[in-house]
């Protein structure tokens, strides 16, 4: 997580920005550090840049300081003393933990609109750990968001006209919650970002800061221009996309995309590094810490056999080779540790001492772990029975798992009258699609328009222009259903589910939402025995009320999104792949 201390730097047209709290106002307040007191926070600005203004303090910025369950508020003043109105932590001679970040709010941060520089770092999200051990604190922050920049280098087959008048946007989530230096997306990493856009005599680029996470597979940046749109998804069948990894959003780090675009399409580079990077000449004395963290419930350590390789006291990976290892004895067959992050994940099993061992490597965040009485990966396959594992096993295998847990926007009421009973563990997705007594496509319903379907009763109602983010599929198909009995009219792809068995503790097979549909690109680019990945345009069961068309998702033949369309007439036809929930 690259901790930098105060600095500042310019390479050709790129300004970057870190930031850094300090203690001493002068070396008297170093010399009495050890005395016993208040605490005394100060915010050095010096060669650094604001977070606001680009120069420095605007005097309201207000940082959360957190001890075990308490949360203080904090202000930095321009001349960057901090202050509080609540009682000030205090140093009695005994070591504890803190946490920090800045902005402290609990309102919804919205990231779609970056368009001017105060608005873009307004959505810069900062977090700093640390240890107090005297009355004069100091705090180094890093950065939660990744600054991401666009530049178009290239511009083939178009007018200056028709350049300068370009809309150039990323795509990620729309919005986020920020608590604890804790960054909780909403809604899903679909919403179009506009960006702080400058321009020179050779150049043309924007900036904006998005939510860190896996984007392969995802829609990355939009251009309009002349008329035209070219969409970027990265993709691992892309060498210099993997070289490059070009869709892995870090925190901490500032990621600069080159474009080049012609009638022909659209190319993509990438360069990037820490926030702060200077072409590597960086001062280092200004570099604190170079770790990730990892946090470990106590739910593990307390397991029988428990031991960790790779970790500091405190958690911090110190490996080397950037990995760490949990060993414990497992006394469940199905348990196993989940994690939150950016990382490569492998489990083994000593069969003789039931020792399980889990390595964590290629580590690029942060690192939660959870434990799981039921543990299973993305790409286990789903048997008959209903249970699950990493074997392919003929004959009994009906799918794999795309998603493990309950979706933020789901809820085991929406399954009333299914088999599913208590929770929701996870989805899966068929092994390939299904087929009908003439193909392999399906009209979304009979007829020319969806009169008669749309209602207020329908579980989506109100979604429009493919901007839904809910996990709904099963209650939209059994609606469908419903409602085409109801009106004497046929809705042959989410009839499709009908006529497919499924294991007694499970929703049944059923179309899946738009967002259940666009998210079985998760599966892309990986090969698994005996599963046929997403290739074409494939109907889902969300619709917005009009009469003629309902939604769809287009997928390369790798299973990444192909396009942003997201609709067809409603008597096209079109692939389906059922989706259940266990």
């Amino acid at each position: 997580m690259n901790l930098i201390n105060i600095h500042n730097c310019y390479i050709g047209l790129m300004a970057v920005m870190s930031l850094v709290l300090v203690s001493c106002a002068d070396e008297t307040g170093l010399d009495n550090s050890r005395e016993r007191g208040d605490i005394v926070f100060s915010a050095q600005i010096g060669k650094a840049v604001s977070r606001i203004t680009n120069n420095q303090w605007d005097g309201d910025e207000l940082v959360g300081i957190k001890v075990g369950e308490t949360v203080k508020t904090y202000k930095v003043a321009a001349d960057g003393k901090m202050s509080t109105e609540d009682t000030p932590y205090v140093w009695d001679g005994t070591s504890y933990d803190v946490l920090a970040w800045s902005p402290l709010t609990d309102e919804l941060i919205d990231l779609t609109d970056q368009t001017t520089e105060k608005k873009l770092f307004d959505c810069d999200l900062l977090v700093s750990t640390a240890k107090v051990n005297s009355k004069n604190m100091r705090l180094v922050f890093k950065h939660r968001m990744t600054r991401m920049w666009w530049e178009l280098q290239k511009f083939e087959g178009y007018t200056e006209e028709e350049v300068n008048n370009a809309k150039i946007s990323f795509v990620g989530y729309g919005a986020v919650m920020y608590t604890d230096g804790e960054v909780t997306p909403v809604g899903e990493a679909d919403q179009l970002i506009a960006t702080h856009n400058t321009r020179g005599e050779y150049y043309r680029n924007g900036e904006a800061m998005l939510v860190s996470g896996d984007m392969w597979g995802k829609p990355l940046i939009r251009i309009e221009i002349g008329g035209d749109v070219y969409t970027y998804t990265p993709s691992k069948d892309d060498a210099n996309d993997v070289a490059k990894k070009t869709g892995d959003l870090l925190p901490n780090v500032w990621q600069r995309y080159y474009l080049s675009v012609s009638k022909q399409g659209l190319k993509v580079d990438m360069e990037s590094g820490e926030i702060g990077w200077s072409n590597g000449n960086i001062d280092g004395g200004d570099i604190v810490d170079a770790n990730f963290k990892v946090v470990i419930p106590e739910e593990i350590k307390e397991m029988d056999g428990y031991g960790y390789d790779g970790l500091d006291e405190q958690g911090f990976i110190i490996n080397t080779d950037n990995s760490f290892s949990i060993t414990y004895k497992e006394s469940k067959p199905s348990g196993g540790i989940n994690f939150e992050g950016l990382c490569d994940r492998v489990r083994t099993v000593a069969q003789s001492s039931g020792m399980v061992t889990f390595t964590f490597s290629n580590i690029r965040s942060d690192i939660k772990l959870a434990y799981t009485e039921e543990y299973m990966e993305i790409g286990y396959y789903f048997y008959k029975d209903g249970k699950f594992g990493s074997d392919y096993k003929d004959g009994n295998t009906i799918g794999i798992i795309y998603k493990i847990g309950k979706h933020a926007t789901d809820d085991i009421a929406n399954y009333a009258g299914s088999k599913l009973e208590d929770n929701i563990r996870g989805y899966v997705v068929a092994l390939k699609d299904e087929v009908n007594d003439e193909d392999d496509t399906f009209q979304w319903r009979t007829g020319t328009d969806s009169e008669g379907l749309s209602g207020d009763d329908y579980p989506e109602n109100g979604v429009g222009d493919g901007k839904t983010t809910k996990y709904l599929g099963y209650p939209n198909t059994k609606y469908l259903i419903a409602k085409a009995e109801e009106k004497r009219i046929e809705v042959p792809a989410a009839s499709a589910s009908t006529s497919k068995d499924a294991p007694e503790n499970t929703s049944g097979w059923y179309l899946p939402s738009h967002t259940q549909l666009k998210d079985l690109a998760v599966l892309a680019n990986a090969s698994y025995p005996n599963y046929i990945p997403l290739n074409g345009t494939y109907w889902d069961s969300s619709f917005d009320g009009g009469n003629t068309n309902a939604y769809v998702v287009n997928f390369n033949a790798n299973g990444a999104i192909g396009s942003t369309e997201f609709y067809k007439q409603v008597d096209a036809k079109n692939k389906v792949r059922l989706i259940l929930t266990f």
